[in-house]
């Protein structure tokens, strides 16, 4: 039972470092359109399918979890959902008022922000549990 977790964990983070691997290209091949339109919609619909494969095993391996690291990786993802929505609805009210920095946060940017929200959770959550 504990080698299954093991190798789901595993699954999770492969799934993970591949779509990473997969989005970085395809943002500069896109950014820099090295492709006709056709090819880069093709193009660009291969990270959101690395993702949703990620989310499949990482779902997978959040059911063999024990309670403990459950409950982190709830904590991280609640925290990282409302950091995101707070950061959007800022971005918001603030480009009604005309301010914005496209350069800081746009579309591109903010998968980053999603990111580096998570692991803040996650580093909340896990002093929080002692893990």
């Amino acid at each position: 039972m504990e080698r299954s977790k093991k190798i789901l964990n595993q699954q999770s983070i492969i799934s993970a470092l591949i779509y990473g691997a997969t989005y970085l290209p395809v943002v500069w091949l896109l950014k820099h359109r090295v492709f006709g339109q056709p090819v880069s919609v093709i193009i660009a619909i291969v990270p959101i399918i690395t993702f949703s494969i990620f989310i499949f095993k990482y779902i997978k391996a959040f059911s063999a979890m024990d309670e403990v690291k459950q409950r982190v990786q709830f904590e991280a993802v609640v925290i990282g959902f409302a950091l995101t929505a707070m950061l959007a609805m800022i971005l918001f009210l603030l480009g009604l008022c005309g301010i914005s920095i496209p350069g800081w946060f746009g579309y591109a940017y903010l998968l980053c922000y999603c990111w580096l929200f998570y692991f803040i959770g996650w580093l909340i959550s896990i002093r929080k549990y002692g893990l």
